[in-house]
């Protein structure tokens, strides 16, 4: 009987351990998006051979709350950009073209830093979550989400938490479909005020 119980807690210590170092390597993790941030992620932007590369500073795309997060976008063709943030609630807002940089237009293959180094502008969350940003880019540059200033005193435009009605009216200006080539891609970063070790 005592064998069997020594069996029982290797077998268990074994089991937490290997869990820990899933954990580490951020095999289990699935940032699970809310419906009103699925109303633009599932939102079909794409048409043409556009595409969008996005990444984050940070490779395991975990921040602190209040921590700064930085997007790199680079587009294959020369295009004109925008980012939305979208948080779990369904608040949205322009964060790229934003107070510092107003001009929506991006070279192929160049980097696009979100915020630029030196910018006054930051992109932040301010409490545990998950956060989506979604990436558009189209040829042409008439949309208004290319052109939509900020709002008065802040950084950024605020779109509001219809993330539903935002992605009908995203399809409609980006004219989706039109003679002008789109795409969007979104990505997921986690806001948490704890460590994963």
């Amino acid at each position: 009987m005592p064998f069997r119980r020594l069996l029982f807690a290797i077998a268990i210590a074994a089991s937490a351990s290997g869990c820990a170092s899933v954990q580490r390597t951020d095999l289990l993790r699935k940032d699970v998006r809310t419906d009103a941030q699925n109303a633009i992620a599932d939102t079909q932007f794409d048409h043409g051979d556009l595409t969008i590369n996005v990444s984050t500073d940070r490779p395991d795309t975990t921040y602190d709350p209040g921590q700064p997060i930085t997007l790199k976008v680079e587009t294959n063709k020369d295009a004109y950009v925008a980012v939305v943030r979208v948080l779990e609630n369904g608040d949205t807002a322009i964060v790229f073209p934003n107070k510092a940089h107003r001009d929506a237009a991006v070279k192929a293959h160049t980097a696009l830093v979100v915020p630029a180094p030196g910018d006054s502008v930051k992109i932040t969350a301010d409490k545990p979550g998950i956060v989506m940003f979604e990436v558009l880019a189209s040829t042409s540059g008439n949309a208004w989400i290319f052109k939509r200033a900020p709002d008065e005193g802040s950084d950024f435009a605020d779109l509001g938490v219809s993330s539903r009605n935002i992605a009908k009216n995203l399809v409609s200006t980006l004219k989706v479909g039109g003679p002008a080539e789109t795409a969007g891609v979104h990505m997921t970063v986690r806001i948490t005020g704890r460590s994963l070790f």
